[in-house]
C-alpha cells in the first residue's frame, strides 16, 4: 500500500513537473514575437492543383483573368499588367514611359533601390528629393527644388501606405508635361481619398512580394491608368511583338514591332495571389485592428515626446501594412532595439538612404535632413496577419517599460 502510495506522489509530482515545464515553455514563446510572417492563403493549394491539371503555367491563364477581373470588380481597375515582380513593373513603367539618357527623374531617396534603378537603366538622370518631416512621403513642397527643363518623371513612393497628397503634385505635373509614376509597392487596398493607390497617376505600380500583406512568392503589378499608354504597354507585355491583336484576330500573323521585354507573372503566381485578393479584406481588417491597438498603446508615449508614432492625414486611408515609430535619436534607437531583441521581438530598421549608399553618394553630395533624420530613427515594429493583440500589448508593455528606467 505504502509503495502503491509513493508511486502515485511520484507520478503526481512528474506530472506537475512537467506541467510547470510545459506553462514555461508556452510563457516563453509568446514572447518570441517575429517582426513578420508572410500570409497563406488556405486555398492556395487548390488553385495551384487546378493550375497543374490544366497544364497552362505560362502568363496569360484562367488566374489571370480571375485576377485582372478581382481588380476591375473591386478597384475599378481595369488596364492590370501581372508581372513577375513589383521591380519588373518600374522597370517595364520606365520603358513604357520612353524615358532615355538625359531626361531627368525625381523620387524619393528614402525607398527601395528597384525604385531608382528601374530609370538608371534607360539612362536618366536621378534628382533625390527629400521627405516630408511629418512622414517618410515626398510631397510637392520638396519636389519643387529639382524640377528643371529635363525633368520628365516624378516617382512617388506612399511609405507604409500612407498616401501623398496628389492632387496638387498631378495638377502640378500635368501643367508643366511631367509624368506621374507611382510606386505603390506597399499599398495594395490602401486610398487616397476614394480612389485605391497605384490607380492615380498615368502609371502605377503594386508589389506581392512576401514581405507584403499579401504576395505570391514574388509578384508585381503594371497600372495603366491612361488610355494612350495602353496599346504601347501590350506591345511591350509581349515582348514587343503584336501578339495580342493576332490572338484577337485582328492580323493575320504576329511580328516584333518595338522594344519589349519578359515581364509577365507565370500562371503558378497568379493562382497563389488570386487565393489572396479572394482574403484580402479579411487580412487589411485584422491587420488594421493591430494597428490601431499599437496606436491607442502608444500614443501617451507620443504626447511625452518619447517618440513619434505614423502621421496619417485625413485624405489618407491606410491598409496596416506597416507600423513604425520614430525615436529621438539613432543611440535611442539602437537601444530600443536591442533590449526588444533580449525579450525576442524582433523589430527592424528600414531604408538606408539612396543618396547615402555606397553606390551613389560619390556621385553627388546632397544634404536631405528629414530622410537622414527617418533613416537613423525610424523603427518598425511587428505586423502581420498571424500577429496576435496579445503580441500587441506585450510589444507596447517593453516599449512603455524602455522610457520609465
Amino acid at each position: 500500500m505504502n509503495e502503491l502510495i509513493y508511486k502515485t506522489q511520484i507520478r503526481l509530482e512528474c506530472f506537475t513537473f512537467t506541467a510547470k515545464v510545459s506553462n514555461h515553455l508556452e510563457m516563453q514563446s509568446a514572447h518570441n514575437i517575429p517582426f513578420h510572417r508572410a500570409y497563406q492563403s488556405t486555398r492556395a493549394a487548390n488553385y495551384l492543383n487546378e493550375v497543374l491539371k490544366l497544364n497552362n503555367s505560362a502568363s496569360d491563364g484562367d488566374f489571370h483573368q480571375k485576377c485582372k477581373g478581382w481588380f476591375k470588380q473591386n478597384q475599378q481597375i481595369s488596364n492590370v499588367f501581372l508581372c513577375g515582380s513589383c521591380t519588373d513593373a518600374l522597370e517595364f513603367s520606365g520603358l513604357l514611359a520612353g524615358l532615355k539618357s538625359g531626361d531627368e527623374i525625381i523620387l524619393p531617396s528614402y525607398t527601395f533601390a528597384s525604385t531608382a534603378n528601374a530609370f538608371l537603366l534607360r539612362g536618366c538622370t536621378i534628382r533625390f528629393a527629400d521627405t516630408s518631416s511629418l512622414r517618410p512621403n515626398v510631397e510637392l513642397e520638396q519636389i519643387l527644388p529639382h524640377v528643371t527643363a529635363q525633368t520628365k518623371a516624378i516617382v512617388l513612393i506612399h511609405y507604409a501606405g500612407i498616401a501623398i497628397d496628389m492632387d496638387p503634385i498631378l495638377a502640378f505635373a500635368n501643367a508643366h508635361n511631367i509624368l506621374v509614376i507611382e510606386d505603390a509597392a506597399q499599398c495594395i487596398g490602401a486610398r487616397y481619398k476614394d480612389k485605391f493607390l497605384g490607380s492615380i497617376a498615368p502609371l502605377g505600380c503594386l508589389s506581392f512580394h512576401p514581405s507584403k500583406i499579401i504576395h505570391c512568392g514574388e509578384g508585381g503589378a503594371l497600372l495603366v491608368n491612361q488610355a494612350s499608354y495602353l496599346n504601347q504597354a501590350e506591345l511591350i507585355f509581349e515582348k514587343g511583338t503584336n501578339r495580342k491583336a493576332f490572338q484577337h484576330h485582328e492580323t493575320s500573323f504576329y511580328e516584333w514591332q518595338t522594344i519589349g521585354s519578359s515581364y509577365g507573372m507565370s500562371e503558378f503566381q497568379a493562382a497563389v495571389l488570386f487565393s489572396q485578393l479572394e482574403e484580402l479584406p479579411m487580412v487589411i481588417n485584422h491587420q488594421m485592428q493591430l494597428w490601431n491597438l499599437y496606436q491607442q498603446n502608444l500614443n501617451e508615449l507620443h504626447v511625452k515626446g518619447m517618440l513619434r508614432l505614423p502621421n496619417v492625414p485625413d485624405y489618407a486611408h491606410i491598409n496596416g501594412s506597416e507600423f513604425y515609430i520614430v525615436l529621438n535619436n539613432e543611440s535611442q534607437r539602437s537601444q530600443l532595439q536591442q533590449m526588444l531583441a533580449s525579450q525576442n521581438i524582433q523589430t527592424t530598421t528600414h531604408y538606408r538612404a539612396l543618396h547615402r549608399s555606397s553606390f551613389y553618394k560619390n556621385k553627388l553630395n546632397q544634404n536631405l535632413i528629414n530622410t537622414d533624420s527617418f533613416e537613423s530613427c525610424l523603427l518598425r515594429l511587428p505586423l502581420h496577419f498571424y500577429l496576435t493583440e496579445s503580441d500587441v500589448l506585450i510589444v507596447c508593455d517593453r516599449i512603455d517599460q524602455f522610457f520609465k528606467k
